[in-house]
C-alpha cells in the first residue's frame, strides 16, 4: 500500500477515535453498551441477518482470494467484500435506531458505517 493510503487510514482512525470518545462519550454523554452480537438487547432476527451477511463476507473473500486469479481482478472487485461490512454496521445501527432510539447508541454504529465507507473509498482512490 502506498504511503498516502497509510496516512489516510491513520487520519480516519484518529478522527473516529476523537469523535467516539470525546464528542459522543464526553460531550453528548452517550454510553456504548456491549458490542457483542449475542448481547441480551439484540433482536434475534437482526442476529440472523448479521450472521448471513458475515457468512457472505467470508465466502466472498475466500472466493476472490482462492478461486479467482487475484492478479487479474480489478481493484473494485478485490475490495468489494468491504461493502458487506458497510451493510452489516448499517443494519446494526438501524436496529439500535428502531429499538433503542432514546439511548442514541446508533451514533456509534452509523459512525462506524461511515468509517468503513471512507476506508473503502480511500482504498479505491489510492489503488489499494
Amino acid at each position: 500500500m502506498e504511503t498516502v493510503a497509510w496516512i489516510g487510514l491513520l487520519i480516519i482512525a484518529i478522527v473516529y477515535f476523537l469523535f467516539a470518545n470525546l464528542y459522543l462519550k464526553k460531550k453528548r454523554g452517550i454510553k456504548r453498551d456491549s458490542k457483542s452480537i449475542f448481547h441480551e438487547d439484540k433482536n434475534r432476527y437482526v442476529i440472523m441477518l448479521q450472521g448471513v451477511i458475515f457468512v457472505r463476507f467470508v465466502y466472498a473473500l475466500l472466493y476472490i482470494f482462492v478461486e479467482l486469479d487475484f492478479t487479474e481482478l480489478s481493484l473494485a472487485t478485490r475490495i468489494s467484500p468491504l461493502g458487506l461490512l458497510i451493510l452489516q454496521t448499517f443494519v446494526a445501527g438501524l436496529e439500535e435506531w428502531v429499538l433503542y432510539r432514546d439511548k442514541k447508541r446508533y451514533w456509534y454504529e452509523w459512525s462506524e458505517t461511515i468509517v468503513v465507507g471512507l476506508v473503502l473509498g480511500l482504498l479505491f482512490l489510492t489503488g489499494g
